[in-house]
């Protein structure tokens, strides 16, 4: 018995400076736009997107601001979307520890988990209410220098970005 293909998503997303913007597939009309709700509109984010069939998942980090100087250091901004509307299900902030120019991000969705690596750890958020699980410390990673981390459950990976 042969399984049908299933039905193409109907949207396709892109993700650029803490915007994603979902657009319909057939039409290439825009659906729905969401901006990181962080108030820093004059910083570039780096931005990174994961998708399933119910929520969409994005990173955004961007530099942090001390006083009249920004700092080299970054805030992570991971924020789960509903898939039809874009609407802000849950947000979660982790403080880099690293030079914003060197951060770079991977991202996977799985059984009701949120995976994120970058060169400062892995952390594990519940998918439904964005509560961190468990973190760990990547042991190769450098927080030095753009990194890029692959994650892999099994049947599926991500490959990491390394700008």
């Amino acid at each position: 018995m042969y399984r049908a293909p299933p039905s193409p998503s109907p949207f396709v997303f892109t993700a650029i400076d803490g915007t994603v913007t979902a657009y319909q597939r057939g039409t290439g009309e825009v659906a729905w736009e969401f901006r990181v709700p962080d108030g820093q509109m004059d910083y570039r984010h780096v931005t990174r997107i994961a998708a399933d069939e119910h929520r969409v998942v994005l990173v955004a980090a961007r530099m942090d601001e001390k006083g009249m100087f920004a700092n080299a250091d970054g805030t992570a901004h991971i924020c789960c979307l509903e898939y039809a509307t874009g609407r802000l299900l849950w947000r979660q902030e982790l403080k880099l520890g690293q030079n914003i120019a060197h951060f770079t991000a991977t991202l996977l969705i799985d059984g009701g988990q949120v995976f994120v690596v970058n060169a400062t750890g892995l952390f594990a958020f519940a998918l439904e209410t964005g509560q961190l699980m468990w973190r760990r410390r990547v042991e190769q990673a450098a927080a030095n220098r753009p990194l890029s981390v692959a994650l892999a459950v099994s049947g599926l990976a991500e490959q990491g970005d390394a700008r």
